[in-house]
């Protein structure tokens, strides 16, 4: 590599390459190199990177940059990646294992010698790219003096802290990340190679460094596991589930971190059924391809798409009703799904019945019994109905989350906390818990923006929010409760508990003090805080503590299939989730319809292509999302509420779950139309008039 005629460039401040990557405690994050130091292991790997007095000069000063390459042998297939001989990503490993992760209860020989009949199944499921409105890994970095200062969409601040400390080696007290509102995240917004990278440039050069992305750096930054899902599964001819071995491909790409994907996958990959007799094992193996990490419902739109067509197809050649095989093997309200978790929390055959009544439809279906070779196609267009359910923990880890609220003489209530708003209402709904609490309009409440100088939380994913920082939220206004009463007997007399709240004013007796009113008597400068956190237990489990509730959808599609051209056109689509209960409800059905359009996404359009090593679709114009003619004309998004959830008001994460249903009902609607049976995502034209034998 010669860099000299870029270090030359008028302008040029700072040029870093493999050469001059020095005075960092380590270089590598989430175990891939900050920039190559051998082997350019997939296309969009940092090889240097160039601080200019504008971005103008900094691109022409990159394409100076002069690089030799040795094309070697490449892997992009997740499938070929696991076989004997395949080409090495890293040849240090002696192979492209990268690692597995197994679930596994009661006796898998026995299981299978009680069935009656056992089925096998494959189901593919592609790379695809998270999309958020803002470019991945878009920042303001400052580094001076061993301080650090990061301006930047962060999903987890304190974990991207703690990992900016690992880096530079720098006191965790010397880094502040801060942002405001996020783009979308969708699991992309986290510390990412390129924030440090502008960090090292902002200390070589004495200057903040901003970096932009374009849309096509996005691309290289993280996307979705691809994954194969296959099983071998025993019924009962009354369609009993007995035993099942589930087998998980799961492609981390070019790197990873710990086991990610392949515990997420693996940890609900059989769907909410009963099954006495279980194996999964999930395992991990690198490709070529951009690193992939967290996307909403990690591991499940995967598996989803896989349990949700072999359980279709399983019922439908044992000549049982899809929605009866459903039914008959639900986990029901208060079993015990996994050790350490809470009870099964919802009425799947609820959720189900809904979703169905929702397009008009009886559930029945025409096209069970024994299996016909050939598809049947009576006419041009074929219609058909799919179900499919699926389900999540509530969240995984400990969940600790810290929230202060305070109140000054202007009677404004200010809740302080660390939870990125990402699109998901976090915002909103932490002031209409707050309100709620105190009995003030929504108004009278400020939500602060979060950084690593706010009150600790975890961070924003797994459908946390609600639960931990509305808990949190809750107990903080409880509290500050408390010392508004404190402060009314000091300032007005009488015991603190005989003050009493009513309608966001505190009363005693004939008096009546607003909160403002109340905080001005006792001081001109007074600030009253309450505190509040919430946590749950650490147990030793897939999700590494106590699921507090689960989160469930249940979907019904009907298509209309083009047997000329493959065209398949999605008419009505219904998702039904039990949300607890709906603290905003706009805001819960906004994140559904959005779930279901992102999953809409997955099902017939979403694919990142690969020919000759390179990503040949990682563009705006390219790569295809859905748009809104897109959408069914009858789109239904609706919310179950028992108000059961352990969150406030018995609310429960939700929102992952819209995304993962919509193919396999899809999937299996296309069965039901034409008797052929699609086993890759994305369903294009070309792969329907395949099985069709029209091509």
């Amino acid at each position: 590599m010669n860099v000299e005629k870029a270090k030359g460039l008028a302008g040029v401040l700072s040029v870093l390459t493999r050469d001059n990557l020095t005075g960092m405690k380590s270089y590598e994050h989430r175990s891939q190199p900050l920039v190559v130091t051998d082997k350019v292991r997939f296309q969009g790997e940092a090889i240097g990177a160039v601080a200019a007095e504008s971005l103008a000069i900094a691109q022409e000063a990159v394409e100076m940059i002069e690089v030799e390459y040795e094309e070697l042998p490449a892997v992009f297939d997740v499938r070929e990646a696991a076989e004997p001989g395949a080409p090495l990503v890293h040849e240090e490993r002696g192979s492209n294992f990268f690692g597995d992760f197994r679930i596994a209860w009661g006796d898998m020989e026995e299981g299978f010698r009680e069935s009656d009949r056992t089925f096998e199944g494959s189901y593919f499921f592609p790379t695809v790219f998270h999309y958020p409105i803002e470019n991945i890994g878009v920042c303001i970095a400052e580094m001076r003096g061993g301080e650090i200062e990061l301006v930047a969409p962060v999903q987890h601040v304190f974990s991207g802290k703690r990992e900016l400390v690992g880096l530079f080696g720098v006191e965790p007290d010397n880094v502040r990340i801060r942002m405001s509102y996020v783009g979308g995240g969708f699991g992309s917004k986290e510390v990412k190679p390129e924030h440090a990278i502008a960090l090292w440039l902002s200390r070589e050069t004495g200057r903040p460094v901003m970096f932009i992305p374009s849309a096509e750096d996005s691309f290289k930054t993280g996307v979705r596991h691809s994954m194969v899902w296959r099983a071998k599964t025993g019924v009962k001819l009354d369609g009993t589930l007995v035993a099942q071995d589930v087998e998980l491909l799961v492609d981390k790409g070019a790197y990873g971190e710990a086991k990610g994907a392949a515990v997420r996958g693996a940890s609900l990959a059989w769907g909410p059924y009963r099954i006495p007799h279980l194996r999964v094992v999930a395992h991990s193996y690198y490709t070529n391809k951009v690193p992939a990490g967290a996307f909403r419902a990690v591991g499940r739109a995967q598996t989803t798409w896989g349990f949700e067509s072999h359980y279709d197809m399983i019922a439908r050649e044992l000549g049982i009703d899809p929605m009866e095989f459903r039914l008959k093997n639900f986990y029901r309200r208060g079993d015990q799904v996994f050790e350490g978790t809470g009870p099964f929390d919802s009425d799947m055959d609820d959720l189900l019945s809904r979703a169905v009544r929702a397009i008009g439809w009886d559930g029945r279906s025409k096209r069970v019994g024994t299996k016909k070779m050939a598809p049947e196609v009576e006419s041009k267009l074929l219609r058909g109905n799919g179900m499919s359910v699926t389900f999540r923990h509530g969240y995984s880890g400990t969940s600790d989350a810290w929230v202060t609220v305070t109140v000054d003489r202007s009677g404004v209530v200010k809740v302080r906390h660390a939870g990125v708003e990402i699109g998901q209402g976090v915002y909103t709904m932490l002031a209409r818990v707050a309100a709620e609490t105190l009995g003030i309009p929504d108004s009278q409440v400020q939500v602060t923006h979060p950084d690593t100088n706010s009150p600790y939380f975890d961070g924003v994913g797994s459908s946390r929010c609600t639960v931990s920082l509305g808990n949190a939220a809750q107990r903080a206004c409880e509290d500050l409760k408390r010392e508004l009463r404190e402060v009314a007997a000091r300032a007005k007399g009488g015991k603190a508990e005989d003050w009493r709240f009513e309608g966001g004013r505190l009363l005693y007796g004939e008096q009546s003090f607003s909160l403002g009113e109340l905080v001005a008597a006792e001081g001109a400068s007074l600030v009253v805080m309450g505190k509040g956190s919430f946590g749950t237990p650490r147990y030793n489990n897939p999700w590494q503590g106590v699921v507090p509730h689960w989160e469930l959808s249940a979907a019904v599609a009907e298509v209309e299939v083009d047997a000329e051209t493959g065209k398949v056109s999605l008419l009505q689509y219904a998702n039904v989730a039990d949300v607890g209960k709906a603290i905003h409800p706009v805001a819960c059905k906004s994140q559904l319809d959005g779930g279901a359009i992102m999953g809409l996404g997955n099902t017939f359009y979403e694919e990142i292509v690969y020919r000759d090593g390179q990503v040949v679709n990682a563009d705006p114009f390219q790569y295809r999302l859905p748009l809104l003619p897109d959408l069914p004309e009858k789109f239904f998004s609706l919310m179950v509420e028992n108000g059961d959830g352990p969150g406030p008001m018995g609310s429960k994460g939700m929102g992952q779950t819209a995304v993962s249903p919509i193919a396999p009902a899809v999937a299996n609607a296309i069965y039901e139309a034409t008797g052929v049976r699609i086993t890759e995502l994305p369903i294009t034209p070309e792969k329907v008039l395949r099985l069709l034998r029209k091509l």
